[in-house]
């Protein structure tokens, strides 16, 4: 009895412990040198990066896009689709050519879904441009984008920050280019948020 309720002592102090005060090295890490971000004044740029393909950036979806309807209006926020491997570079270029025309946010969940909830194979710029097409999209321009010059530029410079960032899996969150955080930092996924508000609130105050 006394054993068990040590580990739910345990477990209580572990789950206030980032509700009180993230700790760098322990909740998120500092990025050393930091990436110069482009902020106005008093901005705080917050980006994730992501993949399509991944199960557990599929969950945390609906957390960010609750938080990001009542993000704080000095917050800046950035989808960077990151492709840690050859593998991923299709869903990742999916994601700059949807941008590029205008319909990322649109079909950003419906994406998301067709990878996981339909479990439709979407490895191949065909394949892809096909579903974008039954929800609309055109889909010659979007197989234009797909393989024009600046979507592979958009991935390249993904591949770069998370290089910068130090990033080796998602889904991540960065702050102002200075601090990373991700699901085991945090304790978990939804905990990331916790400890963004809690460093967007620090560097507003710099």
């Amino acid at each position: 009895m006394m054993k068990q309720l040590g580990w739910l002592l345990a477990l209580i102090l572990s789950a206030g412990l980032v509700h009180a005060a993230p700790e760098e090295m322990v909740h998120y890490e500092a990025i050393d040198p930091p990436v110069k971000v482009d902020a106005a004044q008093g901005e705080v740029v917050v980006q994730e990066l992501f993949w399509y393909g991944c199960g557990h950036c599929y969950h945390f979806d609906p957390t960010l896009n609750a938080w990001l309807a009542k993000k704080p209006a000095n917050v800046r926020f950035e989808r960077v689709a990151v492709a840690l491997n050859p593998g991923w570079v299709p869903l990742s270029k999916a994601y700059y050519a949807l941008r590029q025309l205008g319909v990322d946010e649109k079909l950003h969940t419906a994406l998301f879904d067709a990878v996981h909830k339909e479990r439709r194979p979407l490895s191949a710029p065909e394949q892809i441009a096909d579903f974008v097409a039954s929800h609309g999209v055109d889909r010659e321009a979007f197989l234009k984008a797909y393989n024009g010059f600046a979507v592979d530029a958009e991935v390249r410079k993904a591949q770069q920050l998370a290089r910068q960032y130090g990033i080796t899996g998602v889904p991540a969150m960065v702050v102002q280019g200075k601090y990373r955080t991700s699901g085991s930092l945090a304790g978990t996924n939804g905990k990331m948020i916790e400890v963004v508000d809690a460093l967007v609130v620090r560097e507003a105050g710099r």
